[in-house]
């Protein structure tokens, strides 16, 4: 009998999320475990008459902790090849659904924008679900719950030359059967509400231009829903003014042939979208063996600007158990569900159960998830893994930093004895390190029943936080006003200020559009007094915090990212 040892460098990882799959390349380091939680008890007594004294001791397992997660991941966008029809292939079972069609293409359109580790950022911004036949994420359309918070709207109807009166109109759009009411507007949705709609009129000339935005983005919106603004409501029950129409969209990750946008709009939840890690050791060998966390989620996203290095994040979370993941090493036709089964082809016709896995040996250990009960075959979604020009140096990376516009024409200050200060529009600030972290805070809840061992049984999120900092080296000059000296100057001058706002955006990768690129966006940052770093050359760190335009909001940061 063969016996066997594992290696870290021999290892694979791949995610499982709505029964489907993504290879996600990690660097070494990774890691998983569970603990468990225990009871002492102790005895400890004078002696008895004997002369003899109990100094016993018991231990009770009381539960399982969460499992903990974590691995590091470089930031890789790419553009998808895309597909003839729908990933599917356009026919299920046999050998039509494990064509090329479906042999870990990203997206049925070619040329859209996507990025290896973008499955993880939907599973961290809310809870949007996969659909298989594009390649694309959305809101859930049913279930528990439905729909989700608007991320983007497009207008319709008679957006230019509206016979209504220029001004600026809000609507509440709520949902009657939620508890609210629907005011100066209507919504074919059944669970959409809680948004808030502004509509601006603007006269042209002859009549009124109209322009939209959403200030609070609500709960329960499915993609392609529609809310109505008669155009009554324009001209004060006059009947001269047209409908407009908002069409909105619920991503998290939006992906087209521009870039690939990831928001936190629908984070706003009390649980997250879970999802399974599957981490295989000793990879395409007789010897390996696959590790299952099951119900996993990610508590945090770290993303490091080291000056010489890839750009890395680095990933953390839980799930609630590590399970082995058996094998069905006989039954090629009917693998029982959430086993696995290795052979040396694609996967054949069968009686298998939802969640099998199988692996083919003659294709570089190709994984293949059968999502649904039956013969559903779906390879593992691999593209941009093995390409060599989607990696991103940080040296190339620059930093926008300027005083969000209102707050920096509404704010002054003193500033060496000179009354009437402002801060400046934008401040040029060449960073040499930094860091931006996202983190949902998460906790799992476990019960604390007597005479069992007890299971983790759900997370539950906290406060969602969004906070970084940038090094960079302090610089002055004669000739402008708006280098790192100036903007410690500004920030320590502005005492009655207690939450500033600044536009933070962090080009990692630079500008240049013939290479890959990521960026960061932090509209309306809180940004602390910088502190000195006496060294060689003297630097500043200024520490900031990503703050929503409401506390209800999730629109602290977005990110995109551009692929070649």
């Amino acid at each position: 009998m063969a016996e066997y040892l594992h290696f870290s460098r021999d290892s694979r990882l791949y995610m499982e999320k709505d029964g489907y799959l993504w290879s996600i390349p990690v660097l070494d380091g990774f890691s998983f475990s569970q603990a468990t939680n225990a009871s002492e008890i102790t005895l400890n007594e004078m002696e008895d008459s004997t002369g003899r004294s109990r100094r016993g001791r018991k231990m009770f397992t009381d539960s399982l902790s969460a499992a903990e997660w974590s691995f590091s991941t470089y930031i890789r966008p790419f553009k998808s090849a895309g597909v003839t029809g729908n990933l599917d292939g356009g026919a299920a079972g046999a050998a039509a659904a494990i064509g090329g069609a479906k042999k870990g293409i990203a997206d049925s359109t070619a040329t859209h924008h996507h990025a290896v580790e973008e499955a993880l950022w939907v599973a961290m911004a809310g809870r949007n679900v996969y659909t298989a036949t594009t390649g694309k994420y959305a809101a859930p359309t049913s279930g528990t719950p439905t729909g989700g918070a608007i991320s983007r709207f497009a207008l319709s109807g008679t957006t230019e030359g509206n016979g209504g009166a220029a001004g600026t109109y809000t609507f509440n759009v709520s949902n009657s059967s939620l508890g609210g009411t629907t005011t100066g507007a209507s919504t074919n949705s059944s669970t959409g509400a809680n948004a808030v709609v502004t509509l601006t009129l603007t006269d042209d000339g002859s009549d009124c231009d109209v322009t939209a935005t959403i200030s609070e983005r609500g709960t329960g919106w499915i993609s392609g829903e529609t809310i109505t603004i008669a155009g009554t409501a324009f001209t004060g029950g006059a009947s001269t003014a047209d409908d407009v129409t908002i069409t909105v969209q619920s991503e998290s990750a939006h992906s087209d042939a521009t870039d690939l946008d990831i928001n936190f709009y629908d984070s706003s939840r009390a649980s997250l979208g879970t999802f399974n890690l599957y981490y295989v050791f000793s990879d395409r060998t007789d010897g390996r063996l696959i590790y299952k966390l099951k119900d996993a989620v990610v508590n945090e996203a770290s993303i490091d600007f080291d000056i010489d290095g890839i750009a890395t994040i680095n990933w953390s979370g839980f799930a609630g158990q590590i399970q082995e993941v058996e094998e069905d090493a006989t039954d090629a036709d009917t693998i029982g569900a959430g086993k696995y089964h290795a052979d040396n082809t694609s996967p054949v016709s069968g009686s298998h159960g939802a969640g099998a896995i199988w692996i083919d040996t003659n294709d570089s250990d190709r994984f293949y998830i059968n999502p649904t009960s039956g013969n559903n075959w779906w390879a593992a979604i691999d593209e941009g893994t093995t390409s060599t020009g989607n990696f991103i140096r940080n040296r190339l990376t620059q930093l926008t930093l300027a005083p969000e516009t209102a707050f920096q024409s509404a704010t002054t200050f003193t500033k060496a004895g000179v009354a009437g200060q402002s801060y400046e529009t934008t401040y040029s600030v060449a960073i040499t390190g930094g860091n931006v972290t996202i983190s949902n805070n998460i906790n799992y809840l476990t019960p604390e029943e007597l005479g069992k061992v007890n299971q983790p049984i759900e997370h539950v999120t906290g406060t969602r936080t969004v906070t970084g900092s940038a090094t960079c080296y302090l610089a002055s000059s004669d000739a402008a006003t708006n280098r790192s000296r100036d903007l410690f100057a500004d920030l320590v001058s502005d005492v009655n200020t207690v939450i500033n706002k600044f536009a933070i955006t962090l080009k990692v990768g630079g500008t240049d559009t013939t290479k890959p690129r990521f960026e960061i966006s932090l509209p309306t940052a809180h940004l602390e007094i910088p502190s000195h770093s006496v060294e060689d050359v003297i630097s500043l760190e200024t520490n900031f915090h990503g703050l929503g335009t409401g506390m209800s909001e999730g629109d602290e940061v977005t990110l995109k990212y551009i692929g070649v």
